[in-house]
């Protein structure tokens, strides 16, 4: 792996060093992305089934899953503190969209799982979820732009957590 400074010192938590004008467009870029789609999702969200753009990664994860998946381990699919899931998953369980339980295996260990009510939410809104990226990024990019900035961010994210579930399966 190519090791690529931009000149900073990675030791120096005091660094004054500036971005190049690259570096600030490129970031900038990234900010105005995310920041253009995100509002647009999670209004659309909202609009179709009462749930925010967190609510829904929740409950799609969840989905994903083959049986009851303990809580760290969604924190870590969602990108999220275990006490930010835990809010949203008491909100999630208070609507009847997902259950948390004790492990059968293990008491200590909080697990969840979608309901049925959480699996048609889901999937009445995954249409939507799926419009607003479409609309918003995808049609932006042809195929080989987007393999090209999915490699891009993964080696952002090689470099800064190279055990992210992205990278490792």
């Amino acid at each position: 792996m190519v090791k690529i400074s931009h000149g900073i010192d990675e030791n120096d938590s005091q660094s004054s060093v500036s971005f190049s004008s690259d570096e600030m467009a490129f970031w900038q870029r990234v900010v105005a992305v995310y920041m253009g789609v995100l509002p647009d999702l999670e209004r659309a969200l909202q609009d179709a089934g009462k749930v925010s753009f967190f609510e829904f990664q929740v409950l799609d994860h969840l989905a994903k899953e083959d049986a009851a998946v303990g809580m760290s381990h969604l924190a870590a699919r969602c990108d999220a503190s275990l006490s930010r899931l835990s809010h949203v998953a008491r909100k999630l369980d208070q609507r009847g969209l997902m259950v948390r339980r004790l492990s059968d295996t293990d008491k200590r260990v909080t697990v969840a799982e979608i309901t049925d009510e959480g699996s048609a939410l889901l999937e009445d809104l995954r249409g939507v979820y799926h419009g607003a990226v479409e609309t918003r990024v995808l049609q932006s990019l042809t195929p080989e732009e987007l393999r090209h900035a999915t490699s891009i961010f993964d080696n952002v994210l090689r470099r800064n957590q190279p055990d992210h579930w992205l990278l490792t399966g």
